[in-house]
């Protein structure tokens, strides 16, 4: 990181309406959902719970390259 160059904006962040829609679907898997629709509430589940771990291996990932950058910016790599 140089003064010369512009501060990166956040390169990985949980979208507010993906986070919405997490609630939403944690509030539907209360209590006894209508037996009809367990099939669907199971693959939302899923599928939020796979975007959920995609976007954590990012952060993870994004932590890293910003540390790494932050060490080799004051000198100690």
């Amino acid at each position: 990181m140089s003064d010369t160059t512009e501060p990166q904006t956040c390169r990985v962040q949980l979208e507010e309406n993906q986070l919405a829609e997490i609630r939403d679907l944690v509030q539907r898997l209360r209590g006894q959902p209508d037996p009809e629709k367990v099939r669907g509430l199971l693959v939302e589940a899923r599928t939020a719970l796979v975007g959920l771990l995609d976007d954590r291996d990012d952060l993870v990932r994004a932590n890293a390259d910003a540390g790494a950058e932050l060490a080799r910016w004051r000198g100690e790599i």
